[in-house]
């Protein structure tokens, strides 16, 4: 049988373990990590990354905007608009949503993609200088040509069945109108007088004819033409501003859309104007209609304010499934002082909001004050405020009460490192100080934006453009002895300190894009950490200490040194079990030496 103190040893050995496995899994460590915005794998999203470089991982990846669906002739896939990489390119992907593959890739807009039959090549729209002309490229993205190179504006292209014309809109001439010409871009003609306006035409399924929406002789609604412009009539019963008229791959159903009551909604007749039925309802517009190559399915787009999503359904307005999601875009990201939350803008439409969601993009979280913008949240050092803009400054508790207006006039506040200062930006340009209660406001510059303290307190980077393009600044905190640490024919902007103050996290688009760089604070040694062909922007470092804290922030509260930090219970457990077990470790080597002895 064991020795007691054997026994002894075993147990409080045990209770080491625990005690270890307490005090090393209490949270997950987030030290030295950087999160940052980038529309790498959509519109702007958050990511976090470490220090250098390596790891970024997307904590909000579920927003995209998409729009115009096209089905490709063979019925698998979809040639539609998105806006997912940071710049509206041509895209396609399977029916059901899945494997997406873009298609074009430059700094213009591409849009309104359409297949020929023999789903070879897609016609688009490409918008650069003031202008939009109609380009035609291979289905796997390849050869893109432009095909109209004229003053103005061109659209709507849409093959004929034979693939040998495409008809479009141009708005080159005095009005909006339609025009064919062949599909290599030669030969092109207007199909309409000048008094009349139309636009979105599609071919019936034999090339015989064009449909189109229009106005003309004071009347608008849905018309069919033949193929060279002769014999133009208007559809019986069609409804005024109809928009997206397209016929069934039989030739004898029109679907289109139209706003009966407020919103645009889908909506079938027969080809003579009767029997007419709604497919879809709701809040938003649904347009950018397309049948499937056997008539059984409709793809579409819904426009709302938060962005457009496609949907598809049968052609009864069953089985409606959306395949992508909708739009927002979140910015500004601020980690607490813990490292557990990060505060963020979103912009759902027009304006921004203020939110909150854990470090691993979950729990989202509306802390705003107002329905209009409210956002540029900055954690107070000690975690229990958060200041916000909206063209005022106002501090809230970080569970979204007690919120007060501090300062009118301006946005992206700062939070010294002792929580009793705040700087922030004017919209009409410089930066400002204040205390932290909105009193003693004083100016630092007279230009400059996006400051940050140093976590000394000592220095305020910024940056500006006041000498032409955008650099970073450091300055002492009461204004004085400016130095500029950037200087490049590149902007760069957004600086932010590492929590040991030696190195600035800043946004620059040196190489042609914007890109994370990291400087030491007097500006050298410059380094690229993210190099990636999207946009990678607004750093933020995690996780920072400091050497005084507030308590939920009243105006004209005395700001006081807070106590020295307690240790974790599993830190005190540990201690004592090492202790314990250093005494039964001497007292059992005693105990023998005096038995030896005896």
């Amino acid at each position: 049988m064991l020795d007691t103190k054997y026994l002894c040893t075993f147990f409080l050995g045990g209770l080491l373990i625990i005690g270890c496995q307490s005090l090393f899994s209490e949270q997950p460590d987030n030290s030295w990590k950087l999160a940052f915005i980038s529309g790498r794998d959509s519109i702007p999203h958050i990511y976090i990354m470490n220090a250098d470089g390596t790891d970024p991982t997307n904590v909000t990846n579920n927003f995209f905007t998409n729009s115009g669906p096209a089905w490709s002739p063979d019925g698998t896939r979809i040639a539609f608009t998105s806006m997912r990489d940071g710049n509206e390119d041509i895209y396609v992907m399977d029916v059901n949503g899945t494997n997406v593959q873009r298609l074009t890739d430059n700094p213009f807009y591409d849009w309104n993609p359409a297949w020929s039959p023999d789903g070879r090549r897609i016609a688009f729209v490409r918008g650069r200088y003031g202008g939009e002309d109609i380009y035609v490229m291979n289905a796997d993205g390849t050869e893109q040509i432009n095909l109209t190179h004229r003053r103005g504006s061109d659209f709507d292209p849409c093959w004929s069945p034979d693939g040998k014309k495409i008809v479009f809109v141009s708005g080159g001439d005095k009005t909006q109108s339609i025009y064919l010409m062949s599909s290599d871009g030669t030969d092109i003609e207007r199909l309409e007088n000048e008094d009349s306006y139309g636009w979105d035409p599609s071919w019936s399924p034999d090339g015989s004819e064009i449909i189109f929406a229009s106005v003309r002789d004071n009347e608008s609604g849905i018309y069919t033409m033949k193929a060279d412009g002769s014999s133009i009539r208007r559809i019986e019963g069609s409804p005024s501003s109809a928009v997206d008229p397209v016929l069934s791959p039989d030739g004898t159903k029109i679907l289109y859309s139209w706003a009966e009551e407020r919103d645009y909604d889908v909506y079938l007749m027969n080809k003579d104007g009767t029997s007419k039925i709604r497919l879809t309802s709701g809040p938003a517009d649904d347009k950018e209609l397309a049948w499937s190559p056997d008539g059984t399915k409709i793809a579409f787009t819904a426009y709302s304010n938060l962005g457009s999503q496609i949907y598809s359904m049968d052609p009864d307005g069953e089985n409606l499934t959306k395949l992508s999601t909708h739009s927002c875009s979140h910015f500004h990201p601020d980690w607490s002082p813990d490292g557990q939350k990060i505060a963020f803008s979103l912009q759902c439409g027009d304006f921004f909001q203020a939110y909150i969601m854990d470090s691993d993009g979950k729990n989202y979280r509306n802390i705003s004050i107002t329905e209009y913008d409210n956002g540029w949240p900055a954690w107070s050092p000690d975690g229990n405020a958060i200041a916000s803009a909206g063209g005022y400054i106002c501090i809230q508790n970080a569970d979204g009460t007690s919120v007060r207006i501090i300062f009118d006039g301006g946005f992206a506040p700062d939070w010294s490192p002792d929580g009793s200062k705040i700087a922030c930006c004017l919209l009409a340009g410089g930066i400002v100080m204040m205390n932290s209660d909105g009193s003693n406001v004083k100016d630092l510059t007279f230009y400059g934006r996006d400051p940050a303290w140093s976590p000394d307190s000592s220095k305020i980077a910024f940056d500006s453009d006041w000498e032409g393009n955008r650099d970073i600044y450091v300055m002492d905190s009461d204004g004085k002895t400016v130095e500029k640490l950037t200087e490049n024919s590149a902007n760069n902007w957004y600086p932010v300190w590492s929590p040991d103050g030696t190195k600035i996290a800043f946004t620059s688009d040196r190489d042609g894009n914007e890109e994370i760089y990291v400087m030491n604070a007097d500006g050298t040694d410059q380094m690229n950490i993210t190099n990636n062909p999207a946009d990678d922007r607004e750093p933020d470092w995690c996780c920072q200490t400091f050497p005084q804290s507030v308590e939920s922030i009243q105006p004209g509260k005395d700001i006081q040194a807070p106590p020295s930090p307690e240790k974790p219970l599993s830190q005190w457990v540990l201690i004592i079990l090492i202790t314990s077990l250093v005494v039964v470790v001497a007292v059992f080597i005693g105990r023998k030496i005096i038995v030896k002895r005896k």
